[in-house]
């Protein structure tokens, strides 16, 4: 009875330990904290939308260039949740860069100001976003509508490359003369090709003769928004068309 007893007790003192360390184990696990980052509008007035979704739901209101916000959420690839002068909304991911406590990040010592990531990955990036949009975007002559994701050619592009924080400016030829000219055999991955259009073939001066604008996806592939029928679309280089109406290409990740 006695050797029982004294069983029992051990049992006592044993569970008492394990309640106890468990009890210091509970005050000194990790709470889950909300998010302490911010966002900081880099580009352009977002749209504060009522639903994280291209082209549907109201628009509260846009939001200023610099603005700082709390970053609520992270909903999807393409949107956050945030409030602005107490109203919680979605904007775009492609109009602001994240800051840290309320304080930007500073870049790293050598480093470029907008990214430390390589050329090569950023080209990567705008790739594979332009990619994901087949089937998401509509084209529409003279539209640059990133909510809808109504796009022409130059829209197009220049809505991928802001995804890596690059403004390019809205049209083909535009874009050409802001960017570094280069000869169809220097092509790398993320350089813009440019054609002429039936309408544009006939001139002789090779801004005037460009019409239409894509992305090189490297391996003779290049991605486009090309026209109402086709939306965007991978084409291929050495197809006849594109042989016949190549003008020129051109370079903005250097």
């Amino acid at each position: 009875m006695k050797r029982l007893s004294k069983l029992v007790l051990s049992l006592a003192v044993l569970g008492s330990s394990y309640s106890v360390a468990g009890a210091a184990f509970a005050e000194t696990a990790p709470a889950v904290k909300s998010s302490t980052t911010s966002i900081i509008i880099t580009t352009g007035t977002p749209y504060l939308k009522q639903e994280p979704v291209s082209g549907k739901g109201k628009i509260y209101g846009t939001v200023p260039k610099g603005t700082e916000l709390k970053l609520l959420e992270e909903t999807n690839r393409y949107f956050v949740k945030v409030n602005y002068k107490g109203q919680t909304g979605y904007i775009s991911t492609l109009f602001f860069k994240k800051v840290s406590g309320g304080t930007t990040t500073k870049p790293e010592s050598g480093s470029s100001s907008s990214s430390n990531i390589t050329l090569a990955k950023k080209a990567d990036n705008i790739i594979a976003f332009a990619k994901s949009l087949e089937g998401k975007v509509q084209y529409q002559y003279g539209k640059n509508d990133t909510n809808k994701l109504l796009f022409d050619c130059s829209s197009f592009t220049k809505y991928v490359f802001a995804k890596e924080g690059i403004n390019l400016k809205w049209g083909a030829r535009s874009q050409y003369k802001a960017a570094t000219p280069i000869s169809k055999s220097e092509l790398r991955k993320g350089d813009l090709v440019f054609f002429s259009t039936n309408a544009t073939y006939k001139y002789t001066d090779k801004v005037q003769k460009i019409g239409h604008v894509g992305l090189y996806m490297g391996n003779g592939k290049f991605i486009h928004n090309v026209n109402p029928k086709d939306d965007v679309v991978i084409g291929d280089m050495n197809a006849s068309w594109q042989q016949k109406h190549f003008v020129a290409a051109a370079r903005v990740l250097k």
